[in-house]
């Protein structure tokens, strides 16, 4: 990214980063990542191309940005948990809290993404990536009888199952259900 997310933000720099990052989830909500051009996010922010550059290289920079500052709501609390059950409880409720408010917007991008591409494949990465931290930082080493990255596989793919269930499937289950589902799932590789 060219824009120094290090440095205290401008209202100005707020502003056109909000405007692009609307321009994404409203292209995202009508048609892939595949087929948005850098043109049409412009368009869509009313803003010229050259502001674009400023901030970004190019659309996957932009997509980068819009996922990291979903990925801090994500987040919210899961690093301060004591076992990576409490690290799962939290972000599992996190992500209960964000695609409830955000539920239509999330279907219609879905829905223009197909499992195999890029968009949906950051968002694979991302949960992985967020249960590998939680290994890394080590609060779940050694209480498993499987490698560390299978456990972390295992749980991440288990929060998965239980948002597609849920979300895409759309079937009733609580945030309660769906802790209780993903303790089951995993319950046989922890030691406890």
């Amino acid at each position: 990214m060219k824009y120094d997310f290090t440095k205290k933000m401008t209202i100005g720099a707020a502003r056109t980063l909000s405007s692009l990052q609307q321009a994404m989830l409203m292209l995202l909500s009508a048609k892939s990542f595949e087929e948005i051009a850098v043109g049409e996010l412009c368009e869509q922010a009313m803003l010229p191309r050259a502001t674009f550059y400023n901030y970004f290289d190019d659309k996957y920079d932009l997509l980068e940005y819009c996922l990291r500052t979903a990925r801090k709501q994500l987040d919210s609390g899961c690093a301060d948990a004591c076992t990576c059950r409490m690290r799962m409880d939290t972000f599992l409720e996190n992500c209960f809290d964000f695609l409830d408010r955000n539920l239509d917007t999330v279907e219609k991008i879905l829905k223009n993404n197909i499992p195999d591409q890029y968009l949906i494949n950051q968002i694979r990465y991302y949960l992985l990536s967020n249960m590998e931290q939680a290994f890394q930082a080590g609060i779940c080493s050694h209480r498993f009888k499987i490698p560390d990255e299978m456990a972390a596989k295992l749980y991440s793919d288990a929060v998965l199952i239980i948002l597609e269930w849920k979300y895409l499937e759309k079937k009733e289950c609580t945030k309660e259900q769906a802790k209780e589902y993903v303790h089951q799932m995993v319950s046989g590789i922890d030691v406890q």
